[in-house]
């Protein structure tokens, strides 16, 4: 059942603004910590109405957080993630300075550099990770050997890769082309407008030709120009626009 104008599940409201994870949000509702008008929730997908409803958690107002959107050029060696259990260093630590509990839209590999969203604003989140949205990202690889005219044209059409279940699925059509060889080596570009779990590394590793170094270097328009690697900077407000324009990608 879609959220009607003003309302959002609790356990959304309580992400966004009350500084934890999604999945901490529900074990503190389950738990019995959350109150929504003086009555206790009793489950995450509870609705609420953000600007009217009285929201605590062991007795604490919550209150609706400014929207804050954060690009980050993330390093390798860096969770993609607002927390984790194993306490490795995720890219929210790199965030000196945000005022807001911002969490990740989509997610790089632990050995992935690149180009990274953030933010507290789940509408937004959602289309730009929704498939059916077409949002592009554009990577370099650097991968082994030379591919050929043939592997290039496979990688375009789609090409069988691993799901994180375990089965076998055709990847979407991407945009690719070399940029610079090396003796046994080349730096290909691909655009893909879908966000599935390694997917470069297994489109490449598909075609005979495995990643050795991987970086993202568009999310849509947006690029990490001019930001040095763990370094940060919010959106500007024309960009906030036209990412949530028809045409972000």
């Amino acid at each position: 059942m879609p959220e009607s104008e003003g309302e959002v599940r609790l356990n959304r409201f309580l992400a966004e603004n009350g500084g934890v994870s999604r999945r901490e949000a529900d074990d503190i509702i389950f738990a019995g910590r959350v109150t929504v008008n003086g009555t206790v929730a009793e489950t995450p997908a509870v609705r609420i109405d953000a600007t009217r409803d009285s929201v605590k958690v062991s007795g604490k107002r919550i209150w609706p957080q400014r929207k804050e959107y954060v690009l980050l050029n993330k390093p390798e060696g860096v969770i993609s993630s607002a927390d984790d259990p194993q306490h490795r260093r995720t890219v929210v630590d790199l965030l000196h300075g945000v005022r807001a509990h911002v969490y990740p839209v989509g997610r790089l590999d632990v050995n992935t550099s690149g180009v990274m969203l953030l933010t507290n604003d789940g509408d937004l989140a959602l289309k730009l990770t929704h498939p059916r949205f077409g949002f592009s990202k554009t990577y370099q690889a650097k991968v082994q050997g030379q591919p050929s005219p043939r592997a290039l044209q496979k990688l375009a059409t789609g090409v069988h890769i691993p799901t994180e279940s375990g089965r076998m699925e055709v990847s979407l059509p991407a945009k690719v082309k070399i940029v610079k060889t090396f003796e046994r080596n080349a730096l290909l570009e691909i655009t893909v407008q879908e966000g599935r779990y390694h997917l470069v590394r297994s489109m490449c590793a598909a075609v005979g030709h495995p990643v050795i170094k991987l970086s993202r270097v568009k999310f849509g328009f947006l690029t990490a120009a001019g930001l040095p690697l763990g370094r940060w900077r919010y959106l500007t407000t024309d960009e906030v626009q036209r990412l949530k324009g028809e045409k972000a990608s």
